[in-house]
Formats: structure tokens, C-alpha cells, sequence
């Protein structure tokens, strides 16, 4: 009888032994697998805090400058009698797509930010005394870049922030016209530049600085003598004129706003036909930049 007891206390003890081996082993794998996905995961989280930033901070990373109604006067045009009005709106019917390409190196990280915006060209005109309203499909193909810095406190997306960034480029497939260069000069200050590549990028601490309803003047370069050039700020527009001596070259003048604060501004050129005749498909270039109004 007794060794009938001892045999099963023996056979309990060994369960027992089992059973902590089994719970020391699981425990083991977790500790293993949490350390091994903590050196995986802060890359992907940085990432991911990074992905947060261009998605939400719109004033930095959305261009949007350019579409809806926008309150512009009355322009005479060619192959149309008139045109009453033109503007862009994003396609209802057709989603927009973004392609987020994030490298992280240490404590920098590069992005590049690829857009594709479905959009209508709405144009109202006038032809042999008739009203007639045509419309233009067209996907507009936004590329931007950004470099990261890993310095600030961790809690705000993980310590990132935004160290430089590039202009946007705003093409169409296939399309013809281009931007060469934009030259803006501020009397008042100085302040003189050329724009040879909207890609570049430009530290933020860098980024154009003017004062509040200062007049700048601006020329656009294009490859198209015979084009419509329009600078865009908010949901307002106002056109380049085509200078006089030579092909390609637009200019104006243009007020800084009145309010301190961060700014965009477009530069868009469209060929001819694009706002002048209903068969020639919409064909367009746009240079955005971002600009501080201040005090200093």
C-alpha cells in the first residue's frame, strides 16, 4: 500500500515538474518574441508617425489650392467667343490615391509623397451667341518630398518633425506644356530668387519670408508662347499676362496677403486649347510653394 502512495506522489511530482518546465519554456518564447519584435518595431512605428504627419498636416502636404469654384473676373479668349468662367473640381465619381515612399536612417527620415487627383476642367463660354459648357476629364499627378528629424519630445509623433520640404509639381500624362523656371522679386526687400526646380528641397527654417501687402513680381518661364498662366492663393486666382517682346515669358504683379501666417501660392500654366477648344485635351503644369508672411 505504501509503495502504492509513494508511486503516484512520485508520478505527481514528475506532472509537476513538467508543468513548470512547459510554463518556464512559454515564458521564455514570450520574452524572446517581445525583444525581437521591439527591434523590428520601432522602425515600422516611426514609420507609421511619419505617414501620420503627411496625412494629417494638410497645410503642409495636401495641394488643394487649385480646385473648386473659384472667383475670378471674365477673361476673352480665342476659339470661344468668351469665356464666362473655368475652374476645377476633384471627380466625385473617381477616388484619389497616394503613394507614401518612407526611408528612415537613424534619427532622419526621406519621404516622397506621389498624388493621382481625378479632376473636371468646367468651362463656360460663349459661342455664336449661344451659352455652351464643356467639360474635361483629367488626373492630375502631384509629387513632393520631405525630409524628418528625430529630435523633439517623443510623445508627438514619436519626436519627428519637419526638417525640409519640397515645392509640389502638379503634371498630366503626356503632357506637353512645362514650367521652366519662376522668378519672384520684393522691391521693398530685396528679396530676388529663381525658381529653377520646384523639387528641390529647401529647409524649413529657409522657406520664403515676406511681409504682410508687399508687392511682389512675379514672371513665369514656360515652353508655350501662347499659353494661359493663373497664380493660385486659397480659392482665388489671378492671370499672368504674356509679355510682349518675348514668347513663353508671363508676368504680374501681386500683393502679399495682409495676415501673418503660413502660406501657399500655385503657379499654373494651360495650353491654349485646353480653355479654347473642346477637342484638345486638357494639358497642364503647376509649381506650388510654400511662403511665410512676418513681421521681421
Amino acid at each position: 500500500m505504501e509503495q502504492t502512495i509513494h508511486s503516484i506522489k512520485r508520478k505527481n511530482e514528475r506532472r509537476l515538474k513538467m508543468k513548470r518546465s512547459l510554463i518556464i519554456i512559454t515564458v521564455i518564447i514570450l520574452v524572446v518574441g517581445y525583444f525581437t519584435g521591439c527591434g523590428l518595431n520601432p522602425v515600422n512605428s516611426d514609420k507609421n508617425a511619419i505617414e501620420d504627419i503627411l496625412t494629417s498636416d494638410t497645410s503642409w502636404f495636401t495641394p488643394d489650392t487649385h480646385y473648386g469654384e473659384e472667383s475670378t473676373s471674365t477673361s476673352a479668349m480665342t476659339a470661344f467667343d468668351e469665356v464666362y468662367l473655368w475652374y476645377r473640381t476633384k471627380n466625385p465619381d473617381e477616388p484619389i490615391t497616394r503613394e507614401i515612399h518612407i526611408d528612415v536612417i537613424g534619427d532622419s527620415a526621406f519621404a516622397t509623397v506621389t498624388g493621382y487627383i481625378p479632376g473636371i476642367l468646367h468651362i463656360f463660354a460663349s459661342l455664336s451667341n449661344d451659352t455652351v459648357i464643356i467639360e474635361k476629364n483629367f488626373t492630375d499627378i502631384w509629387t513632393r518630398s520631405a525630409i524628418f528629424k528625430k529630435d523633439t519630445i517623443t510623445s508627438h509623433h514619436r519626436g519627428w518633425r519637419l526638417y525640409a520640404i519640397s515645392g509640389v509639381e502638379i503634371t498630366t500624362d503626356n503632357n506637353i506644356i512645362q514650367i521652366d523656371s519662376v522668378r519672384v522679386t520684393l522691391p521693398a526687400t530685396g528679396l530676388d530668387t529663381l525658381i529653377t526646380d520646384v523639387t528641390n528641397l529647401v529647409k524649413r527654417e529657409d522657406i520664403i519670408k515676406v511681409r504682410p501687402d508687399d508687392q511682389a513680381n512675379i514672371t513665369i518661364y514656360t515652353n508655350q508662347g501662347d499659353a494661359f498662366a493663373f497664380l493660385h492663393s486659397h480659392f482665388w486666382r489671378w492671370r499672368f499676362y504674356a509679355d510682349s517682346i518675348t514668347p513663353g515669358i508671363y508676368n504680374r504683379t501681386w500683393k502679399t496677403p495682409h495676415n501673418l501666417g503660413h502660406y501657399r501660392v500655385g503657379f499654373d500654366v494651360l495650353t491654349n486649347g485646353t480653355l479654347t477648344d473642346d477637342s484638345i485635351p486638357y494639358d497642364a503644369n503647376l509649381w506650388g510653394l510654400h511662403y511665410f508672411v512676418t513681421a521681421e
